[in-house]
């Protein structure tokens, strides 16, 4: 799998103008432990911005990060003065040591192969202030059986589908790759949730880095 064919899928997913940048209100809860005057918030793998939009207009500090170019133009346009970058994660995170007060990972983490996402954890690690804040979003394993046409590959949990790698979690797999060793557990929670006008099983992890 490359980031070529990985680059080319979302950008031709993002030129759907029936993407709409919609937000459920899932970072509420955190709001209360992020700071406006703090360094800033990372949207990682932001697509359309609707976590990034929803935290710029709440007054917090944030960048959004993508690797589609198609993505990033839209939000550009629609909202100038929110600050973007292209960054493909899985090439690490050109942020200083601890000059992040958060990381933001909505459904953007499940598309790597093991040896890249646990990369990734340790480069949001690093960039993390001393008690940084990862709020992701993950596909979870019933999330599989609505996956088009998903390949199993060598490593369990991840499938390739329409072209790209699907990782899918169970608590388990959460825990293994944010061990209570290094993220203290503020929030894990399975649920539905309705993502570009269908419904989708996923997990919410709201951590803090020790």
């Amino acid at each position: 799998m490359t980031v070529k064919r990985s680059e080319t899928y979302w950008n031709e997913a993002f030129a759907d103008p029936s993407f709409r940048p919609e937000h459920d209100g899932w970072l509420e809860r955190y709001e209360p432990l992020l700071d406006r005057n703090a360094g800033p918030i990372l949207d990682l793998g932001c697509g359309l911005g609707h976590n990034a939009r929803t935290l710029h207009a709440a007054g917090y500090p944030v960048i959004a990060c993508d690797l589609s170019e198609t993505a990033l133009e839209r939000l550009r346009r629609e909202q100038p003065e929110l600050p973007v970058l292209r960054m493909d994660m899985a090439a690490g995170l050109p942020f200083a040591d601890g000059s992040l007060q958060a990381a933001v990972a909505d459904l953007s983490l499940h598309y790597f192969d093991e040896k890249t996402t646990f990369g990734i954890v340790r480069g949001i690690r690093r960039a993390l202030r001393e008690d940084g804040l990862l709020l992701c979003r993950l596909n979870a394993v019933e999330e599989l059986k609505r996956a088009p046409d998903p390949s199993p590959t060598d490593e369990p949990y991840l499938y390739e589908s329409e072209g790209i790698l699907r990782r899918f979690f169970d608590r388990e797999q959460i825990e293994r790759f944010f061990p209570i060793a290094e993220w203290e557990p503020l929030h894990v929670q399975e649920y539905e949730s309705d993502r570009y006008g269908r419904v989708k099983r996923l997990w919410e992890v709201g951590l803090r880095m020790i």
